[in-house]
């Protein structure tokens, strides 16, 4: 296939300007606009949807269609199938539940058309992390605080202190993404970091911050050579000094770590409601669902309608029941339990087929296809990890954000054109 025959315009024109405007404000719009994430997502995802039937009506050979275009087809597609044949089965079809997993579905046509733009046209993205971090972290200053933890006016202080972390720490990975810096966006995006640091110190949200390490190693485990060892050291110091600094100025994370063995302390002692003691609660109850209807699940809210039986049973206190009533307060627990075995794949594919081709992408010829895909990892691994303390994707906002997030990163690291632009 000739490069002629693919290749469209470069740069942002008129046509591709409405991908380059949501490219540029989506993470920011995400948390401070009230729906922001999913409204764009379903926006942005119709106006793809257009111009990918366009393409294929015009030039077959543009359209290209590949094994990677059905693998994250299928990855992203694969929860709504799953809700969809598992409710079916139970008989009780409930229409709410279908609102999380068509927003992966949404995603589909993001990264099929996004994939065939030329990268030129999705540089708008690269200070896009930098100033969502720092709209979040100004978002939650301007916010009240609610029991002393900061948060923004409509998504609460465990997801809202998550999602700045992730976009901080993607705002330092891009340093470099497209070109060399100049000296004013490094310090734009060595803000970012800081802004999503604090905005999750202030949050509370210890559960994330086992994601920091994690993303230290997966950054030295995909660069090498001379520029990646400096750009790695680059990182590191910045994180470093970020966290240091910001350990030193607040007790927010000091007392988040008390108060972590203050209730296992107490839990031991026979004290079983409090927050780490309501957790443990809920995943033992929700081990045991799963053991008990390993397959099929309990259906549409079984975690939610089984909480009553489980408080009368004296399995759960009442308040872990009440809580359970929300949320199980993991990921998995909540797809296994509701969806079974079937469910578990589902969820472990809108994780594991994108860090495939991330994973893939490492080696593309192209460095900015490469460092999408080191922030591709860190991103979906980020929300894996986020995933063990809190459930991610049962707000319409957070899926929408993730994976709208995940279809750009994939667009530009196994971005069709990529071999076609001088290095």
């Amino acid at each position: 296939m000739s490069e002629q025959a693919v290749r469209p315009h470069s740069g942002v024109s008129a046509r591709t300007m409405p991908l380059a405007l949501f490219l540029l404000c989506f993470p920011a719009a995400s948390l401070a606009v009230k729906g922001g994430a999913s409204a764009l997502s379903l926006i942005i995802a119709v106006v793809c949807l257009v111009m990918l039937i366009r393409v294929a009506l015009r030039s077959q050979a543009a359209f290209n269609w590949d094994a990677t275009d059905t693998w994250i087809t299928l990855g992203l597609a694969s929860p709504i199938v799953v809700v969809l044949v598992i409710e079916a089965c139970h008989g009780k079809l409930v229409g709410n539940t279908l609102d999380s997993p068509s927003r992966f579905l949404a995603a589909v046509p993001v990264f099929l058309m996004l994939r065939r733009v030329r990268l030129d046209a999705l540089r708008t993205a690269d200070l896009s992390f930098a100033i969502g971090a720092i709209v979040a972290l100004i978002d939650m200053l301007a916010s009240p605080r609610v029991e002393d933890r900061g948060r923004n006016a409509f998504l609460d202080a465990i997801h809202f202190g998550d999602i700045a972390l992730a976009l901080g720490i993607l705002s330092v990975l891009s340093l470099g993404w497209w070109r060399k810096d100049p000296l004013i966006v490094r310090i734009v995006k060595i803000a970012g970091l800081g802004a999503g640091l604090a905005a999750s110190a202030i949050s509370g949200s210890r559960g994330g911050w086992i994601a920091i390490p994690v993303m230290a190693v997966i950054v030295a485990l995909t660069h090498h050579g001379r520029t990646a060892r400096r750009w790695k050291i680059v990182v590191t110091l910045a994180i470093g000094a970020v966290v240091v600094v910001g350990g030193l100025m607040t007790t927010a994370v000091q007392d988040r770590f008390a108060a972590l063995a203050n209730d296992y302390s107490q839990f031991e002692a026979g004290n079983k409601d409090t927050s780490l003691g309501v957790r443990l609660q809920l995943y033992r109850v929700g081990l045991k669902i799963v053991a008990q209807h390993p397959w099929e699940g309990l259906g549409a809210h079984g975690f939610h309608d089984a909480m009553p039986g489980f408080a009368q049973s004296g399995a759960l206190t009442p308040l872990a029941a009440h809580f359970g009533m929300g949320e199980t307060h993991n990921q998995f627990l909540a797809w296994l339990t509701d969806y079974g075995v079937l469910g578990g794949l589902a969820l472990v594919a809108i994780y594991l087929v994108p860090c495939i081709v991330f994973a893939r992408s490492l080696h593309s010829p192209h460095p900015s296809a490469r460092r999408s895909s080191t922030m591709g990892l860190a991103f979906v691994v980020s929300f894996l990890i986020f995933g063990f303390s809190v459930e991610m994707f049962d707000l319409k906002l957070v899926t929408a954000f993730y994976a709208t997030v995940v279809a750009v990163l994939l667009s530009i690291s196994a971005n069709q054109h990529a071999q076609h632009l001088a290095l």
